[in-house]
């Protein structure tokens, strides 16, 4: 209740300021202070799931179909889990797009995109009885441990572990697609503006060509020591 009441106050203070700004602001202020205002309203709607998945674990214990029930909770969680997420990725485009057009004339703007982001970020992350249902059993790796991923999938049960391999599996081809079809995208914008955007290109290179090799090396089979006996 206290995360939702704190995205009301937010999505207030953005719509106050978009209503007093609209009329003497440029079209790029209104662009950012509309992105601020749709993180904000996200990050209400992703604050009445929450309050709604919370009173249902309580009544819960109540209900006889207890499966059917979990299911939907757990559905209404990831509902929430895509607002905060898109509210996050708002409001960490505006910060870092906004800090280059408004850090001198609108640092305001900037500001508020920050606060969002950060607020984003502990929504996603702070509640822990919504983080249960889909874990239940789910315990931090331990941060001096040698093999924290290795650690971390051994709270996955094998089914949980194959929905994970395949949501992972399909976004790893969909990111290297869409980066190959971003430097295609820069390539043409750069002949058909006249705005160089080599290091751009390189760089999403870089990260495609690191991406390939380690994927291609975690497929590796490990050594096997040579059988002496043979």
């Amino acid at each position: 209740m206290i995360l939702l009441t704190i995205a009301i106050i937010l999505a207030f203070f953005c719509t106050r300021q978009l209503w007093t700004s609209y009329d003497f602001a440029s079209s790029q202020e209104i662009v950012f202070l509309c992105g601020n205002l749709v993180s904000s309203v996200f990050l209400v709607i992703a604050g009445i799931y929450y309050v709604y998945i919370t009173r249902g674990l309580k009544k819960n214990k109540e209900m006889d179909d207890e499966d059917y029930v979990l299911n939907t909770l757990e559905r209404k969680m990831y509902h929430a889990s895509y607002f905060v997420l898109t509210a996050l990725i708002i409001g960490f485009i505006s910060v870092a797009t906004g800090f280059m057009y408004f850090r001198n004339d609108q640092p305001e703007i900037v500001l508020f995109s920050f606060i969002i982001t950060m607020f984003s970020l502990f929504f996603f992350i702070s509640n822990s009885k919504v983080d249960s249902l889909t874990f239940p059993n789910f315990k931090a790796p331990d941060p001096q441990s040698k093999t924290p991923i290795a650690d971390t999938l051994e709270y996955y049960d094998d089914g949980q572990k194959y929905l994970l391999l395949k949501a992972l599996y399909k976004l790893y081809f969909l990111i290297l697609t869409l980066m190959v079809f971003l430097i295609f995208g820069l390539m043409y914008y750069s002949v058909f503006t006249g705005n160089n955007q080599t290091v751009s290109i390189i760089g999403i290179g870089v990260i495609l060509l690191i991406s390939l090799l380690i994927f291609t090396s975690s497929l590796m089979p490990q050594k096997l020591q040579k059988n002496e006996d043979a």
